[in-house]
């Protein structure tokens, strides 16, 4: 019932459209002001590289080239950490800079770390990655030194 008055409205549409060359040929397109603006947000600023200190209650452990993805993952603390019994404590904040990414990082067996199943072997740097969500991940960097 509707299709002619579709097939009207489609036909004037189109004789309505000016006639755009079939060829890709950026001399056919429009220069100037007659060239189509791209409308809406602004384009983003640039942005400024992180300090390696975030907070100035955090501490450094330790700053790397390599990224986080080329140590160790353990699956059983990322378990933990993704059901929330394996995280850091935000009155402690230990931190570590690899790749030029700034991670959580926690030091087992010492403040900062809430672990009630004492799965953390003393002395070892985690880095924690989305921690406090469903993705957290949990990689084994290194023995602390001294």
């Amino acid at each position: 019932m509707c299709r002619p008055l579709h097939r009207l409205f489609f036909a004037t549409l189109l004789a309505l459209l000016p006639a755009v060359p079939a060829t890709g040929d950026p001399a056919h397109l429009p220069v100037g002001e007659q060239r189509p603006q791209i409308k809406g947000a602004p384009p983003v600023p640039p942005l400024w590289p992180w300090p390696v200190n975030p907070l100035a209650t955090s501490r450094l452990l330790l700053e790397d080239d390599a990224p986080l993805a080329s140590f160790d993952l353990d699956m059983d603390l990322t378990r933990r950490c993704r059901a929330g019994t394996f995280r850091q404590q935000r009155a402690h904040l230990y931190i570590v800079r690899l790749g030029g990414y700034i991670h959580g990082a926690v030091i087992g067996g010492r403040r900062g770390l809430y672990d009630p199943a004492r799965l953390a072997v003393p002395d070892l740097v985690y880095a924690l990655r989305w921690q406090d969500t469903g993705r957290c991940e949990v990689y084994v960097i290194r023995h602390l030194q001294g």
